[in-house]
């Protein structure tokens, strides 16, 4: 697999300058345009003719069409000039593509290039940091050109009314640019809900229709219980903080993530795997699309932890629920001694009944037990008999 990553963003920008010898905006789209035009370097809106260099590039394409026209080009081209005289800067983009990235994703097949997906990625890619810059009166039109050994996209930016004097944009959004162009060319959504439906549908429902002190957990996974009633007797006093991510679960936060662990390794040994598996190639994904193992740690880190923070939160909502029917006692007690004398034998009563059921159902659950494993012996030595 190649190590240059599947997209990189290159930005610039120019500011304008009032000089007659100052190269104008429509010198760029010359320059992306037409190669004839070149060489009037003193014109900016030149840019858009080595854009549409047919020999290099596809054509200029803009945010709602995909083909300009000569009138087109030419009120575009005065867009740029006037975007200029008023004091706009111009912003120049450049979206490189490694080209077996771009076949990875299906983009790129043969010699065919599937330009309708490039122009759709490099619309939302232009959209959001519009939208992040608040640039809410921007112009821009772009290219694909093929004159490289990489495809790439230009794409030229200028605002057309109150212009601002700042050409530098947060790196934030050229970030968040380069994530759009990724996530439009090759969407990973399928492969990102069947992590999410392994933590929520599987584990979590799992979790939420089996108690964690049940008997057949007492009896055959006492660990599991263990741990519990360890990370019970240690919670704050103060319930508001008894979820995964308050201040006052600080300290409990590794004992419940070994907790979840135990939970997973005894219930959902195969399928944590199969999740484990899955979440290393959508790392690997990360790692080719943006040449940054930091980033694609980071996506690892943040699943792992939206396993813990949820199971967390499930397993402390069902201590806070345990909490609520525990009896508690009440501050200035008013009650006579025969009162709590009744009351002591009433609650030793339902104690008992409670420890007998129990020893029924744990009896119950080890006689199907000592039955099932029995039963399986049996069906053992007849497949050996045959």
């Amino acid at each position: 697999m190649s190590n240059i990553p599947g997209v990189i963003i290159k930005s610039k920008f120019k500011l304008p300058q009032a000089t007659r010898r100052a190269r104008r905006y429509t010198t760029y789209l010359s320059y992306i345009d037409r190669p004839e035009t070149k060489a009037r370097s003193h014109q900016f809106e030149n840019y858009h003719d080595y854009m549409e260099d047919e020999l290099k590039s596809s054509g200029l394409f803009t945010a709602t069409q995909d083909r300009l026209n000569a009138n087109e080009r030419e009120q575009l081209r005065d867009i740029f000039r006037r975007a200029q005289e008023n004091g706009s800067i111009l912003w120049q983009d450049v979206i490189s593509f490694d080209e077996a990235w771009l076949q990875e994703v299906g983009v790129k097949e043969n010699r065919y290039i599937d330009e309708q997906r490039l122009m759709q990625a490099t619309r939302n890619a232009t959209a959001l940091m519009i939208e992040k810059e608040q640039m809410l009166h921007a112009t821009w039109t772009a290219a694909i050109h093929y004159n490289t050994n990489n495809i790439h996209v230009h794409v030229a930016t200028v605002e057309t009314v109150h212009p601002r004097e700042r050409g530098k944009r947060k790196p934030k959004t050229i970030e968040k640019m380069k994530a759009q162009v990724v996530h439009t060319l090759a969407d990973r959504t399928r492969e990102q809900e069947k992590l999410n439906a392994f933590i929520r549908d599987e584990v979590l429902a799992h979790k939420r229709n089996h108690a964690t002190l049940s008997v057949s957990n007492r009896v055959l996974h006492p660990e599991l219980v263990r741990q519990y009633k360890a990370i019970q007797k240690q919670l704050p006093d103060d319930k508001r903080q008894w979820y995964y991510n308050m201040n006052g679960m600080q300290e409990l936060r590794p004992s419940l993530n070994r907790l979840t662990d135990a939970y997973l390794a005894t219930y959902f040994e195969k399928e944590h795997t199969s999740f484990k598996q899955r979440l290393d190639t959508e790392v690997a994904f990360y790692e080719r699309s943006y040449g940054s193992s930091s980033q694609a740690s980071a996506y690892r880190k943040t699943k792992e932890q939206d396993l813990y923070t949820r199971m967390g939160n499930a397993i402390l909502s069902e201590m806070r629920e345990s909490d609520k029917s525990s009896p508690k006692l009440t501050k200035g007690d008013t009650s006579s001694p025969k009162q709590k004398i009744r009351s002591a034998f009433r609650r030793e009563r339902i104690m008992q009944e409670t420890l007998y059921r129990i020893g029924r159902h744990m009896n119950d659950e080890w006689d199907h037990i000592k039955n099932q494993r029995a039963f399986e012996q049996l069906e053992q030595e007849v497949q050996h008999e045959r």
